[in-house]
C-alpha cells in the first residue's frame, strides 16, 4: 500500500511539474522550395478575453500558451497563436493566416532590438490597407540565415464568423502562383455563369415563363453567394468592392439568404413539390423562413455595427447554420422521388443539384465547427449545377425551334462579346505590362549605379569589375549599441532614416556612390563605377560634410549622435549580385582597411590611411597619428583630416537639414 502511494504522488509531481513548464513550441523549418508548411500543428494558443493584450504581455506569458487547435471557433474572445520558426538561409516569407472573414488580425515578428514589427489587417478595412495585395490575410516577414523566432499572430472576431485559421508559410512566388491559379479559376467560373445567366434571360425574353426568371435570379443568387460568402476567393472584394468591407461583410450573409430562398422556390415550381411532397414541402420552408430571418438579423447587426455583439451574432449565426442543414436534404428527397416516378427533368436535377447540395451541407457543417470552409467545393459543385441545369432547361424546350435558334443567336453574340472583351483586356494588360517594365527600370536606377542600371537592363547582367584606384568610406555611431537599449525602437528607425537619408544627398552632392547601410554603419566609395583622378578627396570631402551634418543636428535634437569616419584608398572589384534583388558590392582588402580606420577613428573626426593622405594632401590639411594598432591588419600608419589647406576648418552645419 506504502509503495501504490509513493508511486501515485510521485506521478501526480510529473504532472504538475509538465503542467507549470508549460508547452514546448515546436520548431518548424521555413520552407525553401515552393511546397508550403503548414503550422496547424505546432500551434500554440493563448487567451485573451477582454482583448487588451500587448504583444509584449503576450510574450511575457509564455509558459500560458498551451497546445491546441489553430481554429479556436466561435469566441468572442481575442487569440495569441505562438510559432516558432528557424530558417537555414536568409529570406523573406509570406506567412498566409488562412482567413479573409476576421476583424482583427495583427503578426508580429521580431525586430531584433527587443522589439516586434507589427503588421495588421482585418475585414472592416478596405482591400487596399491589407499588408499584401491577397485574397486572404497575409504577412510578409524577413528572418536571417541560422535564426530561430518566436512570431505571434494575435485575431479576433467581433462579428457572426468564428476564428477559423489554417496557418501556413509560403515562399512568395509559389503563393503567388497558387494565387493566379484559383483566381483563374474563379474568374473561369464567373465568365461561364454570367455567360448561362444571359443564356436563360433570353429564353425568360422569349417564353415569358415565371420558371426561367426564377431560375435565373436563383443563379445570380449562387455566383453572388460565390463571389462574396464563397469569396471568389476573395477575388469578388479586389476587384469588385474594395472599398466597401461592410457590404463585404453583410453580403456575405445576404447572398446566402437569397439562395436559401431562390434555388428551393426554383425547384419547388419546376418539380411542383406542394403536390408531390406536401409535408416535407412544409416543414422544408418552415426551415427556409427562420433561417431567412437569422440572416437578416446578422446582416442588419454587421451593417449598423452593433458594440460588443460578437458573441451574439455568433450564437445567432450557429443557429442558421443548424437551421440550414436540413433544407437541401429535405430538398434532395423531393428530387430523388420525383425522379424515381419518372420525371424527367428531375433526374436531371438531380445530376445538377446533389453536387452542390452536398457540398453546401459539407461547408456548413465546418462553418458550424468553427473549422476553415473548404470553398473550392462550392465553386465546382455550383459550377457542374450551372452547367447541367443550362443542359435540362435546353432539353425541356428542345421541340420549340424557333426558341432554340434564338437562343444559339444570343450565345453567339454573348461569346464575341466576350472575345472583343478579352482583346481589349489583352491589350489594356499589353499597356500594364511596358509601364511596369519602365517601372522596373526606373527602380534599378534606384538601386544600382547608372552604368550598372543599364547594362543590366540591356544585356540581362552586370559584368565584374577590378578598379586599381578607388576610396572606400565607412561611417559609425559610437555608442550606438548603448543607445540602441534606451530608445524605443520605432524612434531608432526614424533617426536612422533621417540622418541616412541627408548622408545620401551628401554621397550625391561629393560624387561618391553609396554601397550600402549595415546597421548603423554607412559604406559608401567614389572612383567607380566610372574611374576619377579625384576620388580620395571627394570621400574626405563627404565624410567632414557628414560630421558637419551631425554636429549641426546634435545642436537642436535630444538624441546626441557621435560619428566616426574612416577613409582607405586603394584597389577593389566591383559588381552586382542576387538574383532577384540586385544589391551593388565591392570587395577586397581596400574595404577591410576602411572599415579598420573607422574603427580606429576618434568622435568626430575623419581618420585615413598614409596612401589617402598621400592623395588628399593637396588640398586636406591632414594630422599624422602614429602608427596604430588595427585589428587583423596590425600597426598601420593613420591621420586625421583636419581642415582644407589654405582654409580655415571646414564650418560644422554646411550641410544641415
Amino acid at each position: 500500500m506504502g509503495k501504490a502511494m509513493r508511486a501515485f504522488w510521485l506521478a501526480r509531481w510529473l504532472v504538475c511539474w509538465l503542467l507549470l513548464a508549460g508547452p514546448a513550441a515546436a520548431q518548424i523549418a521555413l520552407p525553401a522550395g515552393s511546397e508550403p508548411v503548414d503550422l496547424t500543428a505546432a500551434t500554440v494558443l493563448l487567451e485573451d478575453p477582454g482583448g487588451q493584450m500587448t504583444v509584449q504581455q503576450a510574450a511575457a506569458q509564455a509558459e500560458r500558451f498551451m497546445p491546441g487547435k489553430a481554429s479556436p471557433g466561435f469566441s468572442a474572445s481575442a487569440w495569441w497563436l505562438r510559432f516558432r520558426l528557424h530558417s537555414t538561409q536568409a529570406g523573406t516569407w509570406w506567412f498566409d493566416t488562412g482567413n479573409r472573414t476576421l476583424q482583427e488580425a495583427d503578426f508580429y515578428v521580431p525586430d531584433g532590438h527587443g522589439g516586434y514589427v507589427h503588421q495588421s489587417a482585418g475585414a472592416n478595412r478596405p482591400f487596399a490597407q491589407r499588408p499584401l495585395p491577397t485574397d486572404y490575410f497575409v504577412f510578409p516577414f524577413t528572418v536571417g540565415a541560422g535564426d530561430t523566432i518566436d512570431v505571434y499572430l494575435r485575431v479576433r472576431s467581433t462579428g457572426f464568423q468564428g476564428v477559423m485559421l489554417r496557418p501556413m508559410v509560403w515562399q512568395p512566388h509559389a503563393y503567388q502562383a497558387r494565387q493566379r491559379w484559383e483566381q483563374t479559376q474563379w474568374v473561369l467560373y464567373l465568365g461561364m455563369a454570367l455567360t448561362l445567366a444571359a443564356f436563360n434571360l433570353m429564353l425568360w425574353l422569349y417564353q415569358r415563363e415565371a420558371d426561367n426568371l426564377i431560375y435565373v435570379l436563383s443563379l445570380f443568387a449562387i455566383v453572388w453567394t460565390t463571389s462574396s460568402a464563397a469569396g471568389g476567393y476573395g477575388s469578388a472584394f479586389q476587384m469588385l468592392w474594395p472599398e466597401s468591407p461592410l457590404f463585404e461583410q453583410s453580403s456575405a450573409v445576404m447572398s446566402v439568404l437569397f439562395v436559401c430562398v431562390l434555388t428551393p422556390l426554383f425547384i419547388s415550381r419546376i418539380l411542383r413539390l406542394w403536390r408531390v411532397i406536401p409535408r416535407v414541402s412544409m416543414v422544408l420552408w418552415t426551415f427556409v423562413v427562420i433561417n431567412c430571418l437569422t440572416s437578416i438579423v446578422l446582416a442588419a447587426m454587421t451593417m449598423m455595427k452593433v458594440p460588443n455583439a460578437a458573441a451574439q451574432m455568433q450564437t445567432i449565426y450557429i443557429i442558421g447554420g443548424l437551421l440550414w442543414q436540413p433544407i437541401f436534404p429535405l430538398l434532395g428527397y423531393g428530387i430523388v422521388l420525383c425522379a424515381l416516378r419518372g420525371d424527367r427533368f428531375a433526374r436531371f436535377v438531380v445530376v445538377a443539384y446533389l453536387p452542390a447540395i452536398a457540398a453546401s451541407t459539407y461547408t456548413s457543417m465546418q462553418n458550424v465547427r468553427g473549422e476553415p470552409p473548404s470553398l473550392v467545393f462550392i465553386m465546382y459543385g455550383a459550377a457542374f449545377e450551372l452547367l447541367v441545369m443550362a443542359l435540362a432547361l435546353a432539353d425541356r424546350f428542345n421541340q420549340e425551334r424557333l426558341q432554340k435558334m434564338a437562343a444559339q443567336e444570343a450565345l453567339v453574340q454573348t461569346l464575341r462579346r466576350s472575345e472583343q472583351e478579352l482583346e481589349q483586356k489583352v491589350t489594356q494588360r499589353t499597356l500594364e505590362l511596358n509601364r511596369e517594365q519602365n517601372k522596373t527600370k526606373e527602380l534599378l536606377y534606384n538601386i544600382l549605379p547608372v552604368e550598372l542600371a543599364e547594362e543590366l537592363s540591356n544585356t540581362g547582367q552586370a559584368q565584374p569589375a577590378r578598379h586599381e584606384s578607388a576610396t572606400v568610406l565607412f561611417t559609425d555611431f559610437a555608442g550606438f549599441t548603448a543607445m540602441a537599449g534606451t530608445m524605443p525602437a520605432d524612434r531608432m528607425i526614424a533617426e536612422l532614416n533621417e540622418i541616412f537619408a541627408a548622408f545620401d544627398d551628401i554621397a550625391d552632392e561629393c560624387g561618391v556612390e553609396k554601397i550600402k547601410t549595415i546597421g548603423d554603419a554607412y559604406m559608401a566609395a567614389a572612383g567607380l563605377p566610372k574611374p576619377c583622378s579625384d576620388h580620395a578627396q571627394r570621400c574626405v570631402r563627404a565624410g567632414l560634410k557628414m560630421i558637419a551634418y551631425i554636429e549641426e543636428r546634435n545642436r537642436r535634437n535630444p538624441f546626441k549622435w557621435t560619428l566616426r569616419v574612416g577613409i582607405h584608398s586603394g584597389p577593389v572589384v566591383a559588381g552586382v549580385v542576387g538574383k532577384r534583388k540586385y544589391a551593388f558590392d565591392i570587395w577586397g582588402d581596400t574595404v577591410n582597411i576602411a572599415s579598420r580606420m573607422e574603427s580606429s577613428g576618434e568622435g568626430m573626426r575623419v581618420n585615413v590611411s598614409a596612401y589617402t593622405s598621400d592623395l588628399a594632401k593637396e588640398e586636406f590639411e591632414c594630422e599624422y597619428r602614429g602608427k596604430v594598432a588595427a585589428k587583423g591588419k596590425g600597426e598601420i600608419d593613420m591621420y586625421f583630416i583636419k581642415a582644407k589647406n589654405n582654409q580655415e576648418p571646414a564650418a560644422s552645419g554646411s550641410m544641415a537639414g
